[in-house]
Protein backbone atom coordinates (compact mmCIF):
# COMPACT_ATOMS: atom_id res chain seq x y z
CA UNK A 1 0.00 0.00 0.00
CA UNK A 2 1.45 3.59 -0.96
CA UNK A 3 0.90 6.62 1.47
CA UNK A 4 1.37 10.13 0.62
CA UNK A 5 1.68 12.99 2.53
CA UNK A 6 1.57 16.53 1.99
CA UNK A 7 6.00 16.75 2.23
CA UNK A 8 5.21 14.44 -1.30
CA UNK A 9 2.44 16.75 -2.67
CA UNK A 10 4.34 20.03 -1.45
CA UNK A 11 6.70 20.73 -4.23
CA UNK A 12 8.02 24.04 -3.68
CA UNK A 13 8.68 25.76 -0.41
CA UNK A 14 6.50 26.03 2.50
CA UNK A 15 7.09 30.02 2.20
CA UNK A 16 5.38 29.76 -1.73
CA UNK A 17 1.94 28.36 -0.27
CA UNK A 18 1.76 31.18 2.87
CA UNK A 19 2.45 33.44 0.51
CA UNK A 20 -0.46 32.67 -2.21
CA UNK A 21 -2.44 32.59 0.95
CA UNK A 22 -1.35 36.08 2.34
CA UNK A 23 -1.87 37.44 -1.51
CA UNK A 24 -5.54 35.31 -1.69
CA UNK A 25 -6.37 37.19 1.65
CA UNK A 26 -5.41 40.71 0.70
CA UNK A 27 -7.32 40.28 -2.40
CA UNK A 28 -10.38 39.25 -0.17
CA UNK A 29 -10.22 42.14 2.11
CA UNK A 30 -9.82 44.53 -0.43
CA UNK A 31 -13.16 43.32 -1.94
CA UNK A 32 -14.70 43.56 0.75
CA UNK A 33 -13.48 46.74 1.70
CA UNK A 34 -13.93 47.90 -1.57
CA UNK A 35 -17.85 47.29 -1.16
CA UNK A 36 -18.77 48.49 1.93
CA UNK A 37 -16.91 51.94 1.24
CA UNK A 38 -19.35 52.18 -2.35
CA UNK A 39 -22.26 51.78 0.08
CA UNK A 40 -20.64 54.94 2.32
CA UNK A 41 -22.46 58.15 2.16
CA UNK A 42 -20.00 60.44 1.09
CA UNK A 43 -21.73 63.30 2.64
CA UNK A 44 -22.63 61.75 5.91
CA UNK A 45 -20.56 60.82 8.63
CA UNK A 46 -17.61 58.15 8.36
CA UNK A 47 -17.88 55.11 9.64
CA UNK A 48 -15.05 54.43 12.50
CA UNK A 49 -14.02 50.86 11.01
CA UNK A 50 -13.39 53.45 7.72
CA UNK A 51 -11.05 55.58 9.42
CA UNK A 52 -8.25 53.55 9.85
CA UNK A 53 -7.84 52.66 6.56
CA UNK A 54 -8.39 56.45 5.48
CA UNK A 55 -5.59 57.18 7.73
CA UNK A 56 -3.17 54.54 6.19
CA UNK A 57 -4.18 55.80 2.70
CA UNK A 58 -3.55 59.26 3.28
CA UNK A 59 -0.08 58.67 4.78
CA UNK A 60 0.96 56.80 2.10
CA UNK A 61 -0.39 59.54 -0.40
CA UNK A 62 1.62 61.96 1.38
CA UNK A 63 4.69 60.42 1.58
CA UNK A 64 4.01 59.23 -2.33
CA UNK A 65 3.59 63.02 -3.04
CA UNK A 66 6.80 64.09 -1.11
CA UNK A 67 8.85 61.51 -3.28
CA UNK A 68 7.23 61.25 -6.49
CA UNK A 69 6.04 64.48 -7.44
CA UNK A 70 3.11 65.31 -9.68
CA UNK A 71 2.97 61.42 -11.06
CA UNK A 72 2.03 59.97 -7.41
CA UNK A 73 -1.71 59.03 -8.67
CA UNK A 74 0.19 56.69 -10.87
CA UNK A 75 2.75 54.72 -7.81
CA UNK A 76 0.50 55.43 -4.80
CA UNK A 77 -1.55 52.00 -5.03
CA UNK A 78 1.59 49.57 -5.31
CA UNK A 79 2.76 51.15 -2.24
CA UNK A 80 -0.44 50.34 -0.45
CA UNK A 81 -0.36 47.24 -1.64
CA UNK A 82 3.13 47.04 -0.77
CA UNK A 83 2.49 47.78 3.17
CA UNK A 84 -0.20 45.45 3.24
CA UNK A 85 1.34 41.99 1.70
CA UNK A 86 4.65 43.17 3.65
CA UNK A 87 3.29 43.62 6.90
CA UNK A 88 1.02 40.14 7.12
CA UNK A 89 4.18 38.57 5.52
CA UNK A 90 6.62 39.58 8.20
CA UNK A 91 3.92 39.05 11.15
CA UNK A 92 2.27 35.81 9.96
CA UNK A 93 4.90 33.67 11.80
CA UNK A 94 2.37 34.43 15.22
CA UNK A 95 -0.26 32.72 13.99
CA UNK A 96 2.22 29.61 13.80
CA UNK A 97 2.88 29.83 10.05
CA UNK A 98 6.32 30.51 8.04
CA UNK A 99 7.08 34.20 6.99
CA UNK A 100 7.17 33.91 3.16
CA UNK A 101 9.42 37.67 3.76
CA UNK A 102 11.94 34.92 5.16
CA UNK A 103 12.43 33.12 1.51
CA UNK A 104 15.28 34.52 -0.63
CA UNK A 105 12.91 34.15 -4.02
CA UNK A 106 10.06 35.95 -2.91
CA UNK A 107 11.89 38.51 -1.57
CA UNK A 108 13.98 39.03 -4.93
CA UNK A 109 10.65 38.72 -6.54
CA UNK A 110 9.64 41.90 -4.27
CA UNK A 111 12.84 43.67 -4.83
CA UNK A 112 12.90 43.21 -8.86
CA UNK A 113 9.56 44.56 -9.07
CA UNK A 114 10.98 47.28 -6.72
CA UNK A 115 13.52 47.95 -9.11
CA UNK A 116 11.67 48.04 -12.08
CA UNK A 117 10.16 50.69 -10.85
CA UNK A 118 12.82 53.01 -9.62
CA UNK A 119 14.35 52.58 -13.27
CA UNK A 120 11.02 52.78 -14.52
CA UNK A 121 10.75 56.19 -13.16
CA UNK A 122 13.94 57.59 -14.62
CA UNK A 123 12.87 56.84 -17.89
CA UNK A 124 9.63 58.41 -17.91
CA UNK A 125 11.35 61.87 -15.96
CA UNK A 126 14.53 61.80 -18.12
CA UNK A 127 13.18 59.70 -21.25
CA UNK A 128 15.44 56.90 -22.82
CA UNK A 129 18.70 59.12 -23.40
CA UNK A 130 19.08 61.28 -20.64
CA UNK A 131 18.32 57.67 -18.00
CA UNK A 132 20.91 56.27 -19.86
CA UNK A 133 23.62 59.25 -19.68
CA UNK A 134 22.53 59.63 -15.94
CA UNK A 135 24.87 56.28 -15.65
CA UNK A 136 28.02 58.61 -16.65
CA UNK A 137 27.31 61.15 -14.03
CA UNK A 138 28.85 63.25 -13.02
CA UNK A 139 31.78 61.76 -15.19
CA UNK A 140 32.18 58.97 -17.90
CA UNK A 141 34.03 57.34 -15.63
CA UNK A 142 31.76 56.88 -12.91
CA UNK A 143 29.52 54.50 -15.34
CA UNK A 144 30.80 50.99 -13.93
CA UNK A 145 30.41 52.30 -10.04
CA UNK A 146 27.41 53.34 -11.64
CA UNK A 147 25.90 50.40 -13.09
CA UNK A 148 26.86 48.34 -10.09
CA UNK A 149 25.00 50.33 -7.69
CA UNK A 150 21.88 50.33 -9.89
CA UNK A 151 22.65 46.53 -10.08
CA UNK A 152 22.91 45.82 -6.28
CA UNK A 153 20.27 48.22 -5.32
CA UNK A 154 17.70 44.54 -5.47
CA UNK A 155 19.85 42.32 -3.82
CA UNK A 156 20.88 44.96 -0.73
CA UNK A 157 16.54 44.85 -0.53
CA UNK A 158 16.35 41.28 -0.95
CA UNK A 159 19.11 40.36 1.51
CA UNK A 160 17.97 42.96 4.37
CA UNK A 161 14.20 42.26 4.72
CA UNK A 162 15.88 38.03 4.12
CA UNK A 163 17.65 39.06 7.56
CA UNK A 164 15.87 40.73 9.42
CA UNK A 165 13.15 38.21 9.18
CA UNK A 166 14.81 34.86 9.80
CA UNK A 167 17.03 36.82 12.95
CA UNK A 168 13.62 35.96 14.93
CA UNK A 169 13.86 32.38 14.19
CA UNK A 170 17.41 31.87 14.67
CA UNK A 171 17.24 33.75 18.49
CA UNK A 172 14.31 31.23 19.58
CA UNK A 173 16.56 28.99 18.60
CA UNK A 174 19.59 30.05 20.37
CA UNK A 175 17.23 30.98 23.48
CA UNK A 176 15.85 27.65 23.19
CA UNK A 177 19.80 26.20 23.00
CA UNK A 178 20.09 28.07 25.85
CA UNK A 179 17.76 27.64 28.75
CA UNK A 180 16.44 24.12 27.47
CA UNK A 181 12.67 23.94 28.10
CA UNK A 182 12.56 26.26 30.43
CA UNK A 183 12.42 29.04 28.11
CA UNK A 184 9.19 27.67 25.65
CA UNK A 185 6.67 28.83 27.86
CA UNK A 186 8.31 32.54 27.32
CA UNK A 187 8.58 31.90 23.64
CA UNK A 188 5.30 32.92 22.30
CA UNK A 189 5.53 36.25 23.69
CA UNK A 190 9.08 37.16 22.65
CA UNK A 191 8.15 36.14 19.24
CA UNK A 192 4.92 37.58 19.33
CA UNK A 193 6.43 40.96 20.64
CA UNK A 194 10.00 40.26 18.22
CA UNK A 195 7.81 39.43 14.91
CA UNK A 196 5.30 42.33 15.42
CA UNK A 197 8.28 45.29 16.32
CA UNK A 198 10.66 43.99 13.77
CA UNK A 199 8.21 43.03 10.91
CA UNK A 200 6.80 46.23 11.13
CA UNK A 201 10.09 48.14 11.02
CA UNK A 202 11.48 45.83 7.93
CA UNK A 203 7.75 46.93 6.12
CA UNK A 204 8.54 50.67 6.98
CA UNK A 205 12.82 50.50 5.82
CA UNK A 206 11.92 48.52 2.49
CA UNK A 207 9.08 51.05 1.50
CA UNK A 208 10.83 54.07 2.75
CA UNK A 209 13.56 52.83 0.26
CA UNK A 210 11.54 52.29 -2.78
CA UNK A 211 10.08 55.66 -2.36
CA UNK A 212 13.46 57.57 -2.11
CA UNK A 213 15.00 55.79 -4.75
CA UNK A 214 12.16 56.29 -7.40
CA UNK A 215 12.10 59.99 -6.29
CA UNK A 216 15.75 60.25 -6.77
CA UNK A 217 15.28 59.22 -10.67
CA UNK A 218 12.81 61.83 -11.14
CA UNK A 219 13.72 65.55 -11.78
CA UNK A 220 13.43 67.98 -8.55
CA UNK A 221 10.77 70.21 -10.93
CA UNK A 222 8.46 67.17 -11.44
CA UNK A 223 8.38 67.02 -7.48
CA UNK A 224 7.01 70.35 -6.99
CA UNK A 225 3.39 70.95 -8.58
CA UNK A 226 0.73 72.66 -7.73
CA UNK A 227 -1.83 69.95 -6.06
CA UNK A 228 -5.30 71.88 -5.98
CA UNK A 229 -4.72 72.68 -9.30
CA UNK A 230 -3.82 69.35 -10.34
CA UNK A 231 -7.10 68.06 -8.51
CA UNK A 232 -9.02 70.49 -10.68
CA UNK A 233 -7.64 69.11 -13.75
CA UNK A 234 -8.34 65.33 -12.65
CA UNK A 235 -12.05 65.79 -11.63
Amino acid sequence: MIYFSWSDMAFLPQQIYVSLFVMLLIAILSIVVGCKVKKVDPKGKTPRWMIPWIMLVDIINKMTKENIGKRWRAYSPYFVTLLLYLFVANTISIFGLPNPTASLVINAGLATISFLIIQGSGIASMGILGYLKSFCDPIPVMLPINLISEISLPVALALRLMGNIMSGGVLSILLIGIGGWFVIPVLPFYNAIFDLFSGTIQVVVFLLLTMIFAGMKIKDEEKIFDEKKLETQTN
